[in-house]
């Protein structure tokens, strides 16, 4: 493990900002587990009870003592794993001179884009997968805050009603919370069903003929935030897989400053504990076996449950 300085010191600023910028743009997975600065492999969060949310008989006739509460720290360890990757360019690609040996970025800032953001792509991809593993997993909430739709209550049957199935999820969230959720995340099929429903267009103007926006659903549906997790993967034999799979997740999930500062007394539903300046580019180096020079990211994160009971889970709406 690397400390901060070895980082920063390694670091190439300009292949960090190519690895840190912006690409396929249908990666959710720091909506749903905003991400939490930190600045060592392991630490120990302070997380707190439901001291706040409890009724006290408070009254107290004069000269009386004053009531007391109690409020309870959980002390929960949280551990960053970190995920590396390599790209190779071979020099042949980057017209590298044999004698200097030394890559030359003014000219070559092309390939050096391709490179990073190949490994920039891989890493966020893994990222996704890994959270979209968490989210979509029925273990990983309260008791009675999933739900596998099937028959005439999938979104996508004429019979279901995914406004009072996601409102009625909404109120469990705020009463077990005491925070309505502000973000949904629909998979690609989810999306799919959502937005032609029939009971959705009931709310709809009647001179509507396609089906309902995010910005409509937002509003009939109560919810700050509504994000399509639409990242596809390829697997070993070469077949396409939804990254989200058939699933719609609400949740409480605030936005975290990028100061870091966040306090765990607020009912996330989950967060990504990453490390501070990851994801990192290293300066590329030259390996003589394979000709090539090398392009490195890495990414030391993990994505945490931390409120299962400040999330829902719909699976199989389509």
């Amino acid at each position: 493990m690397m400390t901060l300085d070895e980082i920063r010191l390694k670091a190439n600023p300009v292949l960090t900002n190519l690895l840190l910028g912006r690409g396929q743009g249908t990666m959710v997975a720091d909506r749903l587990f905003p991400r939490l600065p930190q600045s060592l492999s392991t630490v120990t969060i302070a997380k707190m009870g439901d001291a706040a949310r409890r009724r006290y008989n408070l009254r107290r006739a004069p000269g009386t003592a004053t009531k007391q509460i109690t409020i309870n720290f959980e002390g929960k360890l949280y551990t960053v794993k970190q995920h590396a990757v390599e790209v190779p360019i071979p020099r042949e690609l980057i017209r590298e001179s044999d004698e200097a040996r030394k890559l030359n970025l003014a000219p070559n800032i092309g390939i050096s884009t391709v490179a990073m953001t190949t490994a920039r792509d891989v890493l966020n991809l893994d990222y996704e997968i890994e959270a979209a593993e968490f989210a979509t997993d029925p273990s990983s909430f309260a008791p009675g805050h999933s739900k596998a739709l099937a028959g005439t209550e999938k979104w996508s049957a004429p019979t279901g009603t995914p406004v009072t199935d996601i409102l009625a999820a909404s109120n469990v969230i705020r009463k077990k919370v005491g925070r309505r959720p502000n973000k949904l995340m629909l998979s690609a099929d989810a999306e799919t069903a959502l937005i032609s429903n029939a009971e959705v267009k009931s709310y709809l103007p009647s001179t509507q003929m396609g089906p309902a926006t995010l910005e409509q659903l937002k509003t009939i549906l109560k919810v700050k935030e509504i994000v399509v997790g639409d990242a596809s993967y390829t697997d070993e034999d070469d077949e396409g897989h939804d990254v989200w799979g058939n699933a719609a997740v609400l949740a409480y999930a605030p936005d975290i400053p990028a100061s870091g500062e966040f306090s765990l007394a607020e009912p996330a539903f989950g967060f990504t504990n990453v490390i501070e300046g990851h994801p990192f580019s290293e300066t590329p180096v030259y390996r003589e076996a394979q000709k090539s020079w090398i392009y490195g990211g890495t990414f030391e994160r993990a994505p945490n449950i931390a409120y299962p009971d400040a999330g829902f889970l719909f699976l199989n709406p389509n």
